[in-house]
């Protein structure tokens, strides 16, 4: 058995592992870059923390190649959504399930969770250290290793800081859960990729993930603030790769909203590969596209004319306002050259059919990702087949790799969650057990 485990990160993934490691009779030292353990987790689920999801996890990873989808599906069979209810149950967190199968807690509070994980961290003798930074770690050959640790004394507003201290601290199992760089005001901010190149691993370039859009056009000022139930296609070189459909959210600098989320990794990933990427956004799910490009349904063929008699005085804007938001009917005025004082009866109806064309194929080139500072993942990281079934790395005996270091990230609904409470679960018993034994 292992005695000594230094964990380096408090986050979601180093809190499960510490936890798991000292049930299993481990003596564990948690090291906390900021000022405190598990600010990421106060962050997700909009301040209600969606512990996890009990849909089927399969279609809802994303990592380089299918041999690693499979080792992750693997690893949430091994520990499950089941077993995180029940774990946290254990600990003194009772959970509720939605309709969507997202499951948070019943008071729908993060902090809550944070709590608990700490209570039980301090009934298990975990000793956590903050506001320090691991400037090296020496593995020996024997078994076991150092790390070189620098601890900080902060000042009261957190701006300046001081060195408190040096040390070096031995470990028979080494656990590395310091998170990727998303978010990195939470402490996310990528050391960890180093580290774990300098005990012989390679890191996939991380990217942003479940993050906004950025997109070439001037007229997105204008849309700014804009909310509306709409049908996005992402298209790489011109090949439709993801479509999702929900609320889309209009910023002055692109588009936002959990359905961009949902694809943004794709984005990210091939405007770094140098691949040209669009969004091809329906403004009007609600009508079927082949009946707006047959020109056969009410408003396109027999109302149309009707319509244009009856509201003859109306502008075309306040016309496509009965069917989008007016800042959207403005825009697409605009960009099929219709004057903003412009009435239907004075209007071509041509082009008519063609703003209403366009709100249900309206193109922007996305030009990149938002930054770090504005993501909730990392796509990216080590890659898997680097760790073996327990997480220990192949290239470096008694240290774990948990986590979004890993080359793993998922879809918005608690998924990225469960990863980091599974990985380090399953790490955190296989370091304290010292055993290859899968859990």
């Amino acid at each position: 058995m292992a005695d000594r485990i230094v964990v380096a990160g408090g986050g979601a993934s180093g809190l499960a592992a510490a936890i798991f490691a000292a049930e299993n009779g481990a003596r564990v030292t948690i090291l906390e870059h900021k000022d405190r353990v598990g600010k990421k987790i106060l962050m997700t689920g909009n301040g209600r923390c969606n512990l996890t999801n009990m849909s089927d996890v399969h279609g809802k990873y994303y990592s380089s190649d299918t041999k690693s989808l499979d080792r992750i599906y693997d690893t949430l069979v091994r520990f499950d959504a089941v077993r995180t209810r029940d774990f946290f149950k254990s600990i003194g967190l009772y959970t509720k399930e939605k309709r969507d199968g997202g499951v948070y807690p019943v008071s729908e509070q993060a902090s809550i969770v944070l709590d608990v994980l700490r209570s039980a961290c301090d009934m298990l003798g975990v000793e956590i250290r903050t506001d320090c930074e691991i400037t090296a770690v020496r593995p020996v050959r024997t078994g076991g290793g150092m790390v070189h640790v620098t601890q900080y004394a902060c000042s009261a507003s957190g701006s300046d800081k001081t060195v408190r201290s040096k040390d070096k601290i031995a470990y028979d199992r080494l656990i590395l859960a310091t998170g990727g760089k998303a978010a990195p005001v939470s402490g996310s901010d990528g050391s960890g990729y180093e580290l774990a190149k300098r005990i012989g691993h390679s890191v996939i370039e991380p990217l942003p993930a479940l993050v906004q859009l950025r997109c070439a056009g001037s007229f997105f000022k204008a849309l700014s603030g804009v909310r509306a139930q709409s049908r996005v296609r992402l298209l790489i070189d011109g090949r439709e790769a993801a479509c999702e459909e929900g609320e889309l959210q209009l910023v002055d600098y692109g588009i936002s909203g959990i359905s961009v989320f949902q694809m943004s990794r794709l984005a990210s990933r091939a405007l770094h590969e140098g691949k040209q990427c669009e969004a091809v956004i329906n403004f009007l799910p609600y009508i079927d596209n082949t009946e707006i490009e047959k020109a056969e349904n009410r408003i396109f063929a027999q109302d149309m004319d009707a319509n244009i008699q009856k509201f003859s005085y109306k502008t075309v804007e306040e016309f496509l306002s009965g069917l989008v938001h007016k800042k959207v009917a403005a825009v697409v005025c605009r960009q099929n050259g219709i004057a903003s004082g412009e009435t239907l009866g004075h209007t071509n109806v041509s082009k008519i059919e063609r703003c209403i064309r366009m709100l249900a194929d309206f193109r922007v080139k996305i030009t990149a990702p938002n930054a770090f500072e504005n993501a909730q993942v990392c796509c990216g990281g080590v890659p898997l087949d680097e760790v073996d079934d327990n997480f220990m790395s192949r290239r470096c005996p008694n240290v774990y790799i948990v986590g979004e270091l890993l080359d793993c990230d998922g879809i918005c609904g608690g998924y990225n969650l469960q990863w980091a409470w599974a990985t380090g679960a399953i790490a955190g018993a296989a370091a304290a057990r010292g055993i290859e034994d899968r859990i």
